[in-house]
């Protein structure tokens, strides 16, 4: 994924579908943040090729803090949690 840019393990507010289809919202701890591209711990089993919505501030609900990403790389964890790795384009979300 790069050099690391922060890895302070923020919380973060993921949204979408998981890999049978069924829409959830998670907290998920940030594991790594780079420019277009970051990395969380997720519960929720998700699948390449997935869109998901992320929130970087998941106490507040305005539309400037969520972006859009595609998932491009997931990792099984020994803690039950999966390594989920985001691209986004830049373009943050209209509520």
């Amino acid at each position: 994924m790069g050099a690391k840019a922060m890895t302070d393990h923020s919380e973060v507010l993921v949204t979408g579908n998981d890999m049978f289809g069924v829409p959830f919202c998670e907290r998920a701890q940030l594991l790594d943040l780079a420019q277009n591209e970051f990395s969380f711990a997720l519960f929720r089993p998700v699948s390449e090729n997935l869109t998901l919505r992320v929130n970087f501030h998941p106490d507040n609900e305005l539309a400037e803090f969520w972006v859009e990403g595609l998932v491009s790389e997931v990792k099984n964890r020994l803690d039950g949690k999966q390594t989920v790795e985001l691209k986004v384009d830049g373009k943050r979300l209209a509520s």
